[in-house]
């Protein structure tokens, strides 16, 4: 038996988010009028104070994390999506769009270079999705496998602030 079922078991509250606030730390919450970058004022004891709240927007209520939503769901693919904490990544799916969103940790860039994410994401291009990967400020839209192998083996970040281009997101902050 695994950890997670005994402690649900023993009656113990238990997240598979862990201690990961991925979502609301980096991307822009506009309901909160919260910019990219940022911890959102609501994250207490490492969660969110107001999970399940009528004041929780929303565009909050409505997120779906794919890690998260593969566990809940018991998701045949919920072994293959590692911990956000673990790769330094998180994801999800636009739930009209065959679009999958990625944000980097800019505190761990490279990490989920590292990780079994990739292979996950490779997969899911064949399939015909494209991913909008959010990394230090930058965005950038792949749409193939080639691409994304390139993607990769280099930092288009630091190429990208080598050759003074402006960031994508302004609110971005060197960590």
């Amino acid at each position: 038996m695994g950890q997670a079922k005994r402690r649900r078991e023993a009656g113990e509250r238990f997240t598979h988010c862990r201690t990961c606030t991925y979502c609301c730390w980096l991307p822009r919450i506009e309901a909160l009028d919260k910019p990219a970058y940022r911890p959102c004022t609501h994250i207490s004891g490492g969660g969110c104070s107001i999970y399940g709240k009528p004041e929780r927007p929303g565009a909050c209520a409505a997120y779906e994390c794919a890690y998260l939503t593969a566990r809940l769901q018991d998701a045949p693919e919920r072994n293959r999506i590692p911990h956000p904490l673990d790769c330094g990544a998180y994801f999800h799916r636009d739930p009209v769009e065959k679009v999958i969103f990625v944000f980097v940790d800019p505190k761990r860039p490279m990490l989920w270079k590292a990780s079994s994410l990739p292979d996950f994401l490779k997969m899911q291009l064949t399939g015909g999705f494209a991913l909008f990967i959010t990394d230090r400020g930058r965005q950038m839209v792949v749409r193939d496998v080639f691409t994304f192998g390139e993607v990769l083996s280099r930092d288009y970040v630091a190429l990208a602030n080598s050759e003074g281009r402006p960031l994508d997101i302004p609110d971005f902050v060197e960590f």
